[in-house]
């Protein structure tokens, strides 16, 4: 990548990061095809709030479930557009690059947890849909419903085959049952979806791939800290010796 490109990447970052900073987002990137859902429909949906502006690229924001009540959303979104627009103008640059940003300080387990729960709810609404499952690393991270006697037993039959098995054209797995669909996806991460047959096979695989794309974003919260600072190895001298 150019200088030119890092410089106009670090600002329109820089950018983002205030806007989080100032909102108590979660989350804010720059979307240059295709425009994010309706922000009332999409928060009806899957519960978690958002505002997208338009810049002719698009800034997609994910506010947080619990906004602070003394933040002008509104004038926050005005100031860092006029900053972003007058970083492209400065640049010269047709679409701003995209880039995501999150909050520094990830919010605590259980509210990431809430909010991937409100993922699986959504998903769950799907017609013919009876439960979904998020599974991480072999473990049940959340369940749009606290699974019953038999779900306990079928999900995870269902996510030992999903994380043995390879779609076409793809390194992550695809399970399609009479009565159940799961996918793999990001890092040993899974979903289960519970549903009653006949079931249209297109939207759910569609349903739990746009869900995916969601929780990718949240799954790093998950992540614990490093315990300590990744060592350097020292780097051998290049110049004449």
């Amino acid at each position: 990548m150019s200088d030119i490109g890092v410089e106009i990447d670090d600002e329109v970052r820089d950018a983002l990061r205030t806007l989080i900073a100032e909102t108590g987002a979660i989350s804010a990137r720059i979307v240059i095809e295709g425009a994010p859902a309706d922000d009332a429909a999409e928060a009806a949906r899957t519960g978690v709030p958002a505002r997208t502006v338009v810049l002719g690229e698009y800034l997609h924001i994910e506010l947080s479930t619990q906004p602070d009540k003394t933040t002008d959303l509104e004038a926050a979104c005005d100031r860092v557009t006029r900053q972003l627009r007058a970083i492209r103008r400065r640049w010269e640059a047709t679409h701003l690059p995209e880039i995501v940003v999150g909050a520094t300080v990830n919010p605590p387990q259980d509210r990431i947890v809430e909010r991937i729960t409100s993922y699986l709810q959504a998903l769950a609404n799907v017609d013919r849909a009876t439960n979904a499952f998020l599974i991480l690393k072999g473990k049940l991270v959340a369940s749009a419903h606290p699974p019953q006697e038999v779900e306990k037993s079928r999900w995870p039959f269902l996510a030992r085959r999903v994380f043995g098995a390879h779609a076409p054209h793809s390194s992550h797995g695809e399970v399609v049952d009479p009565d159940a669909y799961a996918c793999s996806f990001w890092y040993d991460a899974g979903l289960v979806v519970l549903l009653a047959e006949p079931y249209a096979v297109d939207f759910v695989r569609h349903r739990c791939r746009q869900v995916a794309r969601e929780l990718a974003h949240l799954l790093p919260m998950l992540e614990p800290d490093p315990s300590a600072p990744a060592m350097l190895r020292n780097r051998p001298p290049t110049g004449p010796t």
